[in-house]
This record gives structure tokens, sequence and C-alpha cells, in this order.
């Protein structure tokens, strides 16, 4: 009930009380007065502490919405710097991508040099092999040739004044000189040629 009426009904009734001398009413109609008397006063302290209640309640409602509202300011706050944080962490993370990429095809060009690398070297130590065989070859080709013409040489030399004679060479002396100079000269042909160790 609000509590503007009762304090009318109050007022009235109390109006009323002091009136009944002056009217010279009946004592029931007086009970029936004290009692509605009595019963609006105590709807009026009823009414009272409701409002009290009520006010406390409001305070305490005020009160518990204000520390809602801090948290709320709170939690958006920190929703926006989360989400400020999150969009750094997603640009920290396209950086790490953007350098991952990066390193993977540098990784990838660095294979593929050392593979193209290890061929030209696998390559080369073939020809190394081959090189190295022909030189053995020609090493012991020389050694042949070298041994035969030293042979030549030496058949040369022996080549006496009865071989001449028989051979039916007419001059022999300046024959002799000049096999002697070619042999000398083969000689020294030879061992120019011949491979060094």
């Amino acid at each position: 009930m609000p509590i503007r009426p009762i304090i009318l009904i109050a007022a009235g009734a109390l109006g009323l009380l002091v009136a009944r001398p002056l009217l010279g009413a009946d004592p029931a109609t007086e009970n029936r007065m004290r009692d509605a008397l009595r019963n609006t006063m105590l709807q009026l302290r009823s009414c009272e502490t409701e409002k009290a209640t009520l006010q406390a309640a409001k305070a305490e409602a005020d009160e518990s919405n204000k520390g809602l509202m801090a948290q709320v300011d709170s939690l958006t706050a920190k929703s926006s710097k989360a989400e400020k944080v999150a969009a750094e962490e997603a640009a920290e993370i396209n950086k790490f991508k953007g350098a991952i990429e990066k390193w993977q095809a540098a990784y990838q060009q660095a294979t593929d040099l050392a593979s193209s690398k290890e061929a030209e070297r696998a390559k080369l130590a073939g020809n190394g092999i081959l090189l190295q065989r022909q030189v053995e070859d020609l090493e012991r080709k020389n050694a042949s040739l070298f041994k035969l013409g030293s042979e030549i040489l030496t058949r040369y030399e022996h080549f006496g004044l009865g071989d001449a004679l028989s051979a039916k060479e007419p001059f022999v002396g300046i024959t002799r000189v000049k096999l002697e100079n070619l042999v000398q000269d083969y000689r020294d042909k030879l061992a120019d040629e011949k491979i060094k160790p």
C-alpha cells in the first residue's frame, strides 16, 4: 500500500479521535476508530520499515551496480588490451612465418647448390681418376719408349768400324762422328721427354 494514503488515513483517524469528544460518539464507534487507528499505525510502521528496507536495498544495488560497472570497465580495458596483444602476436607470427619461408627458400637454394657442387665434385673426381689412369698409362708408355730409344741408341753406339766395313760404308771416320753426335742428341732428347715423378 502506498505511504501517502496511509498517512492521510492515519491523520484522518487521529483527527476523528480528537474530534470524538466534540461529536459525542458512542463507545463502539470509538473502539472501531481506535482499532482502525492502531491498524493504520501498524501499517504505517510496516510501510516505513519496508521503505527503509527498499532504500537500503536500492543503495546496496546502486553500490553493486557501481562495482559491476567498474568490473565491466576493467574487463573492457582488459579485452581491448588482449585484442591489441593478440594483434601484435599475430603480426609477430606473420613475421616469423615470413622469416621461416625465407629460411626454407635459402635452405632449398643451399641444398640445390650443395647437390650441384656434389655432382660437380663427383664428376671431377671421375675425371681425376681418368686422368690419373691416363698419366699412369703415359708414364708406362714413356718408360717403354725411353727403354726402346735407349736400346736403339746403344745399338748405334756400338756400331763399329767392322760393322761399317761390312755394311760397305765408304766414309768410315766422318760417319762414325756423325753417328756418335746423333746418338748423343737422341739420348738427350729422350731424357728431356721422359716424365719425371
